[in-house]
C-alpha cells in the first residue's frame, strides 16, 4: 500500500498555486460530503440543521471557486461542533467521518491562504527606473547671487 498517496490526500504539500487550488477544493469535497451525510437529517424536520447544512455547503463553494479565506475559516468553524458532538457521542463511524470533514476544510483553509499569498507574490510588480541626477544647466554661482542681463 503506498502510504504517499494517502499523506498527499489528507495533508497535501502546496508550492504553489495549482497545489494551493487543489487544497482549497477539499473544502468543496467537505462540504458535498457533509451535504450528504446531512440529507436524512435535513429531511427528518430539523430546520435549523437545514441552515447550518447550507451555510457548510456555501463555504466549500466559496472556498472552491473564489478561493475566499473567510469562507474557509468559516466552513472550518462550522465543522468544529460536529467533531465535538460527534465525540460526545461516542460513535466511531461519525467521529471518523466528522474528523475527515474538518480535515478537509482545515487543509482548505491552508490552501485558501496559501493561494492569496502565491498570487500576490505572482503579480508583476512595477518597474522602478533609476535616473541619473541631472548634469547643472547653467554654472552655479555664488549663493545669494543674483543673475543680471545676458
Amino acid at each position: 500500500m503506498d502510504f504517499k498517496y494517502l499523506q498527499d490526500f489528507f495533508w497535501p504539500a502546496i508550492r504553489d498555486l495549482e497545489s494551493a487550488k487543489k487544497a482549497a477544493e477539499q473544502g468543496f469535497m467537505a462540504a458535498i460530503l457533509y451535504l450528504i451525510l446531512s440529507f436524512g437529517v435535513v429531511l427528518s424536520a430539523q430546520p435549523q440543521k437545514l441552515l447550518d447544512v447550507l451555510v457548510v455547503a456555501l463555504c466549500g463553494y466559496f472556498a472552491k471557486r473564489k478561493q475566499s479565506r473567510i469562507a474557509a475559516v468559516l466552513g472550518a468553524f462550522m465543522m468544529a461542533p460536529e467533531v465535538l458532538f460527534s465525540l460526545q457521542g461516542g460513535d466511531v463511524l461519525r467521529i471518523l467521518t466528522a474528523g475527515l470533514l474538518m480535515l478537509l476544510f482545515v487543509n482548505a483553509v491552508r490552501g485558501t491562504f496559501l493561494y492569496q499569498r502565491y498570487a500576490k507574490a505572482a503579480q508583476p510588480r512595477p518597474a522602478v527606473e533609476v535616473l541619473p541626477p541631472a548634469a547643472p544647466s547653467e554654472p552655479a554661482g555664488q549663493a545669494g547671487e543674483e543673475k543680471t542681463g545676458p
